[in-house]
């Protein structure tokens, strides 16, 4: 069984913190994982809140490499001294923020953290099982790799901005999978426009379209999105496959036998 638990997603429902980024507690076959850490530690009092301990996470993943996703990794760091952070090499690189701001600072995360924390980093490239049942397998984005991870039910895809394309992730992982389908897909689209999360990023025609491909030709089961999706394109693409897409909170568990 895998459970997820969000430790920090953009919107919340309850007394937990919540901020711009993602970040998720995984439980499978009696071990706990870390995909992502947000902007700040605030993901580390949600934890607490929680009763998840950090300390106990085996190994964690950076699906890319931007702040919002990076950003807790010293608050990580401090409350779990041995667990390995799984990163593609280029997550070392620099990244301009998309965004209309001219003033935005860059998106990339910080090179300091990778050289005080040499010895945290696993930069490996390719697809890879980190443990059994548990893959990263990159796409196209130079930086961002998806964590796939079998269950009863199917792959639980986990890819927190999807830059690469949602569509074209789960279509990759079907032919790096033969045999098997994705069952659920849960992270941000990046579907968001350039003036904040209540703007478009793209023509609702293509949202539209990307939700029927996913739920439709891809066979997606379940879709949990957020982050930077945006509510407009949330809103689209709940009307195109009704029942199949959810709304990621902070706080939130799913499970999947």
């Amino acid at each position: 069984m895998l459970r997820i638990t969000v430790l920090i997603e953009n919107v919340t429902h309850g007394p937990l913190t919540c901020e711009h980024g993602l970040s998720l507690y995984l439980e499978y076959q009696g071990r706990a994982w870390l995909l992502d850490t947000g902007t700040s530690g605030a993901f580390v009092r949600n934890a607490d809140a929680l009763g998840l301990d950090l300390a106990a996470v085996e190994g964690a993943v950076l699906s890319h490499g931007h702040d919002d996703h990076a950003g807790g990794l010293p608050a990580f760091f401090a409350r779990n001294t041995r667990a390995k952070v799984y990163a593609r090499p280029a997550a070392r690189g620099e990244y301009a923020r998309d965004t209309a701001d001219p003033a935005a600072r860059p998106a990339g995360v910080d090179p300091a953290l990778f050289e005080r924390f040499e010895d945290r980093f696993d930069l490996a490239d390719g697809p890879r099982t980190i443990a059994p049942g548990m893959h990263l397998v990159p796409d196209g984005v130079e930086h961002e790799q998806s964590l796939a991870v079998e269950t009863e039910r199917g792959l639980v895809v986990m890819n927190s901005c999807c830059h690469a394309g949602a569509d074209v992730i789960v279509a990759d992982l079907l032919e790096h999978f033969p045999g098997q389908k994705v069952y659920a897909l849960v992270g941000g689209f990046h579907l968001v426009g350039k003036h904040g999360m209540g703007s478009l990023g793209k023509e609702p025609e293509v949202v539209t379209a990307l939700s029927r491909r996913l739920t439709g030709e891809l066979g997606v089961a379940e879709v949990h999105t957020g982050h930077c999706t945006g509510r407009p394109a949330f809103t689209l693409m709940e009307e195109a496959s009704p029942g199949q897409i959810f709304h990621l909170n902070t706080g939130d568990v799913l499970v999947f036998p």
